[in-house]
């Protein structure tokens, strides 16, 4: 058993077949929407600058970098799992003042407990800690998250909550409009000096460590005018009345979990030698901490951030409030190359039609998504697939991520990774993308946890920052190049229009599929009747 799974709290449990009639129900027969969100009183509107940090260690770091930079912002891409890690573990260790984090998904696993286990480290040394996270996954969670806010220095809000606790179904049916909007922002500051913002959640997957599958993602570290539009951001969102404290959610004689207790399991787990020798190699791969103090190197450009309003998830925002408003806006119009990297795309007919135009002007038009293996939510896919004949028809490149790479592309770390977490060699090389980045022309890069997909354009709540690097734009384009032929397959229209998928094999071959790789016929059909629905929009 998992030892970060030990954490003990009491959980209700409910078959998940019920909820799947329950929402169906709610679907096929439209009953009349009648809000189930929780009453709270009102909360002391708490900012992060409210909370002195100019003369911490990272502000004695930043501040002089910013102010030779002025308006500009510094970034450091964290492509790899292990860096990311270690980037987050060592910021929480180096706060010295306040640590906002905003995640959509806080798992009870390897992952979360090592950050936990670092957050009341933080906590106990008298760093002010503000935990947001969405409630749609924090069920198993929530026992855990009402010990930590037992702490003085730790508060735990749940963003958008379920009324019925433990039947959460039941919020389906009477609220869906509601609750199927969610808080799907990422982002994580120190000190108010550095934030990150990207794809990963605090998850085994996001961080090469879980026995199934890893997620292939990105984030972004930054500092200077960005991580301030950051910070606002976080308050906006701790200071909306769908923020509500943990403890006036959950009843806590549900749960016999106490902070001293919580406290001990984690600071034990946080001993053993898997957990040691896996933060160890994360920091030794990477040298995070000697990086950030002695060769620190930020690249310094133009930058805006573009972000979702809270009032988004109440169907309320102006379209200035959204993020796709926002970046459509600011986007330069290309004329070489746009390449998208998206975990769930699906265009719809506007997007779809923005993309043939660019190709039509002579823009080289590239998007990655997952395969139909790789995507974990097969849903998204049969979406996806209606338009790929159509986008391949007007020269608009299609390339689909594998879910298994031949084991030489895989990293070339994998093995100790395995040898030291005790993960198995079969979920490290199976991959599903995450990554969602946009590079226009040698320009502009976009990277947050916006997906191109009507789901974050319309219902969840999204952030992104928009770089303004040459360079950058031009190592994604390079790095596309390089590697698409090893982890996607390529989808080309053979003499009859048909599509076809290829992928270069390691001795250099290449395989052609007439039909879609490791998709039988049952599920194609299934995929084909789904994609009849009109629930594109929820997609």
């Amino acid at each position: 058993m998992n030892p970060a799974a030990q954490i003990q709290q009491k959980t209700p449990f409910i078959q998940s077949h019920y909820k799947a009639v329950l929402l169906s129900c709610s679907l096929v027969f439209t009953l009349p929407a009648c809000t189930t969100l929780p009453k709270q009183p009102t909360q002391p509107v708490d900012n992060a600058f409210h909370t002195p940090t100019n003369d911490t260690t990272l502000a004695k770091i930043v501040l002089p970098l910013r102010s030779q930079n002025p308006d500009l912002t510094g970034y450091h891409v964290l492509y790899d799992p292990l860096e990311a890690l270690a980037a987050r573990i060592e910021l929480i260790n180096k706060a010295e003042k306040s640590l906002d984090l905003q995640y959509y998904i806080w798992d009870n696993d390897k992952i979360g407990s090592l950050a936990l286990h670092a957050l009341i480290q933080a906590a106990d040394r008298g760093v002010k800690v503000r935990l947001l996270v969405d409630d749609n996954n924090a069920k198993k969670m929530e026992g855990i998250y009402m010990a930590l806010d037992q702490h003085t220095n730790i508060d735990v809000r749940l963003y958008n909550p379920y009324r019925f606790r433990h039947f959460r179904a039941m919020d389906m049916v009477l609220d869906l409009k509601r609750i199927n909007r969610r808080m799907h922002n990422k982002s994580f500051i120190a000190d108010n000096q550095i934030a990150l913002i990207g794809g990963r959640n605090m998850s085994n997957q996001y961080y090469n460590v879980s026995d199934n599958y890893q997620f292939s993602d990105v984030d972004v570290m930054l500092v200077g005018a960005a991580s301030d539009e950051i910070i606002h951001s976080f308050d906006e969102y701790w200071n909306d009345d769908y923020a509500f404290p943990v403890r006036q959610l959950v009843n806590p004689r549900h749960y016999t979990l106490r902070y001293e207790g919580l406290k001990q399991q984690l600071a034990d787990y946080n001993q053993e030698a898997t957990v040691v020798n896996y933060l160890d190699l994360a920091n030794r791969s990477h040298s995070f901490d000697e990086w950030l103090n002695n060769k620190i190197q930020f690249d310094w450009v133009k930058a805006e951030v573009v972000k979702d309003s809270p009032s988004k998830i109440k169907a309320k925002a102006k379209k200035e409030e959204h993020l796709n408003f926002q970046l459509l806006n600011r986007l330069d119009k290309p004329t070489q190359s746009v390449d998208i990297v998206s975990a769930y795309f699906v265009p719809e007919k506007e997007g779809a039609e923005r993309l043939k135009k660019l190709s039509a002007d002579g823009v080289n038009v590239r998007v990655l998504t997952n395969s139909f293996q790789a995507n974990d939510v097969p849903l998204v896919h049969a979406f996806y697939s209606k338009y790929r004949q159509d986008l391949l028809e007007h020269d608009v490149q299609l390339y689909e991520f594998l879910s298994t790479p031949d084991s030489e592309n895989l990293n070339t770390n994998t093995k100790e990774i395995a040898e030291k977490s005790k993960v198995s060699m079969k979920g490290l090389s199976r991959s599903s993308l995450h990554a969602k980045l946009m590079a226009l022309d040698e320009k502009q890069v976009f990277i947050g946890s916006f997906n191109f997909d009507p789901r974050s354009a319309y219902l969840n709540t999204e952030i992104g920052v928009l770089l303004n690097s040459p360079s950058l734009a031009r190592a994604v384009h390079y790095t596309m190049d390089e590697n698409l032929s090893k982890y996607a397959y390529k989808l080309v229209l053979n003499a009859d229009q048909n599509i076809n998928w290829k992928i270069k094999l390691s001795n250099g071959n290449i395989r052609t599929y007439t039909h879609e790789p490791k998709m039988k016929w049952w599920q194609k059909a299934g995929m084909k009747f789904i994609s009849w629905l009109p629930v594109e929009g929820f997609m």
